[in-house]
């Protein structure tokens, strides 16, 4: 518990004096003092987006307090808009513009927690929900635990009985409530909700 809040009170303290904070490679004696080892790579632990290290984090628990989903970054070739639903093509991903469509891959959340695949197309790229629960577009309020497709404007629609027999694949979310707040998010940082319902990513 000592070496743990000393770990914290560090980190605290750095990010109180700049936007990132650089850990390297250390021991930490039985007493809880830090020795930093010369070199290595460094894990960054940064309030600013965009940052890119190199190196590998591995620990037994990692807890995540108000962000919902994980995504996977993925190249786009059409406008993004968070809550709507996307299909693949050759050239990237686009807005499902047909109801049951085929190639759909998920829907765009500014919910994550967590992500990966970002950095390969910096300026086309969209956020895809791979897991979790996101802030989707709905046509209407459905009762909890009914599978969503996409229709024609990829917002997310109740899928007929034929299509949950014939096309199983693509059910992209179970509906869960509305989200009646005007803002989802935590004290420092907040995404506008623009009347989004919550959805269990399938």
């Amino acid at each position: 518990m000592q070496k743990l809040s000393q770990l914290i009170h560090t980190l605290f303290i750095s990010q109180q004096a700049k936007s990132a904070a650089t850990i390297k490679t250390c021991n930490i004696s039985g007493a809880g003092v830090p020795t930093v080892a010369a070199g290595g790579i460094d894990l960054v632990v940064t309030t600013a987006a965009g940052t890119t290290p190199s190196g590998e984090f591995i620990a037994e628990k990692v807890w995540n307090s108000v962000w919902n989903d994980i995504v996977d970054f993925q190249l786009v070739c059409d406008e993004v808009v968070f809550g709507k639903c996307y299909y693949d093509t050759f050239d990237g991903a686009k807005i499902c513009n047909q109801r049951c469509q085929k190639s759909a891959i998920g829907i765009a959340s500014d919910t994550f927690g967590f992500a990966v695949g970002q950095g390969r197309y910096p300026d086309r790229q969209v956020p895809i929900a791979v897991c979790g629960w996101v802030l989707a577009y709905t046509d209407k309020q459905y009762e909890p635990g009914t599978p969503l497709t996409n229709n024609e404007n990829g917002i997310l629609t109740e899928m007929t009985a034929e299509e949950k027999l014939n096309y199983p694949e693509r059910m992209l979310a179970l509906y869960k409530k509305p989200e009646h707040d005007k803002f989802f998010g935590t004290l420092n940082q907040k995404v506008e909700v623009n009347g989004r319902h919550w959805v269990k990513v399938k």
